[in-house]
């Protein structure tokens, strides 16, 4: 499974797992309803950061944030969302 392709499927599913504003940017410029200006990017005058960066999926309007990559990951190694199911004992 390609990772984006886990983002995607995953999206719908952030809002409710306490993740809060999902498609807005954590660290960007803008405001709503993704922080993000290609132009003015985190890090640059006038920039924002969201308060709790657990709580935010996409960090600059590019990156994930680590909540994100990791509510991810423990969703595909539990096997809650995938089909078939896959067994990964082997891997390890």
């Amino acid at each position: 499974m390609k990772i984006n392709s886990g983002f995607d499927r995953f999206g719908f599913i952030f809002a409710g797992s306490g993740f809060v504003d999902p498609l807005m940017a954590c660290c960007g410029f803008g405001g709503r309803p993704n922080n993000y200006d290609r132009k003015a990017t985190c890090g640059q005058p006038g920039s924002t950061i969201c308060r709790d960066v657990t709580k935010a999926v996409v960090w600059d309007g590019v990156h994930y944030t680590e909540a994100a990559n990791r509510f991810v990951v423990d969703a595909i190694l539990s096997n809650r969302y995938t089909y078939p199911k896959i067994s990964l004992n082997r891997f390890w």
